[in-house]
């Protein structure tokens, strides 16, 4: 099957992108993903949106800094890694960007993801690294599926 085609049984959702920002919510949003994946035979890949420092004087302040958010990020998942359901098979990758939303919606395009999943914080609590509160602009604007949990 190639990356992007849906020739598989309407509802089948092989490739699943998780958006994790290391939040509780996030957490649970791997688990759940991993499941799918499982179940179904398919894959689960992470996206750690890491964003660009806003208040860098140097290039290498904003470089150590990125570095920084990406290592605390991967950490989160390595930690939530070992509860995602076994036989699940989860690749992750690393994007800079400043908007969650607009970067999980372009990598789940141009990667033929066939389903989106991420966590969400209710109203109350808007955002937790940027995630939170993009669900919103995520779910009007992504061209497949997405599974808020």
């Amino acid at each position: 099957m190639q990356p992007g085609s849906h020739d598989h049984p309407a509802g089948v959702f092989r490739r699943i992108l998780v958006g994790f920002d290391g939040s509780a919510e996030a957490r649970h949003a791997l688990r759940v993903a991993t499941a799918l994946a499982s179940e179904l035979g398919g894959q689960a890949h992470v996206l750690l949106v890491v964003r660009p420092p806003a208040h860098a004087e140097t290039e290498e302040e904003e470089r150590r800094a990125t570095e920084a958010e990406r290592d605390n990020l991967s950490r989160g998942l390595a930690e939530a890694g070992h509860r995602a359901s076994p036989g699940a098979t989860v690749m992750t990758e690393v994007v800079l960007a400043d908007d969650p939303a607009v970067a999980l919606a372009k990598y789940a395009e141009e990667h033929g993801f066939d389903l989106v999943v991420v966590g969400t914080h209710g109203r109350e609590q808007t955002t937790h690294r940027g995630l939170g509160r993009s669900v919103e602009a995520l779910l009007r604007h992504h061209p497949c599926p997405v599974l808020v949990v």
